[in-house]
């Protein structure tokens, strides 16, 4: 299968495509704040973001420079821990698999000392605990975070 996208490190011209895709009908939808309140807010929450050595973004376009994907790395010591997004027209299609193969020979080629990479997954999200096995992640229990009970599948890198 043939997929015509392209995978970068985010950049500040990224931010309105990445806020496109994650936030703005959410937004619009449930925030009873403005628009460009929260566009400002999560303008500043990226540039801190693109800026710190704790977090690496990834950005997944199609061929017309259209962001439809991004996977973000939170670095903490030795392990990184993942979180995926791709827009609802792009799922089902194979490419989760290869975005998020791909961003983590990046993340161990670039970040050389991490030594694992967590994924938290809801226990309804049938198709993010697939993803995550058929990429040789393990389960690894439970985890209570902020609250909400999340499965646990770890993948060793960097050996």
């Amino acid at each position: 299968m043939k997929i015509d996208y392209l995978m970068s490190k985010a950049e500040k011209d990224d931010i309105i495509g990445i806020y496109n895709l994650l936030h703005r009908d959410f937004i619009k939808k449930y925030s009873k704040n403005s628009e460009k309140f929260e566009w400002e807010r999560h303008k500043k929450w990226y540039e801190f973001w693109l800026k710190s050595p704790y977090y690496l973004i990834y950005v997944l376009k199609d061929l017309k420079g259209k962001i439809i994907g991004q996977i973000r790395y939170e670095l903490d010591g030795e392990l990184a821990i993942i979180n995926i997004y791709l827009s609802k027209e792009n799922r089902k299609k194979g490419i989760a698999k290869i975005f998020v193969k791909e961003s983590i020979e990046e993340l161990s080629f670039e970040k050389n000392h991490l030594k694992l990479v967590v994924a938290y997954v809801l226990e309804e999200n049938k198709r993010s605990q697939n993803l995550f096995l058929n990429l040789d992640f393990l389960f690894d229990g439970r985890k209570i975070v902020d609250g909400i009970e999340y499965l646990v599948y770890i993948k060793k890198i960097n050996s």
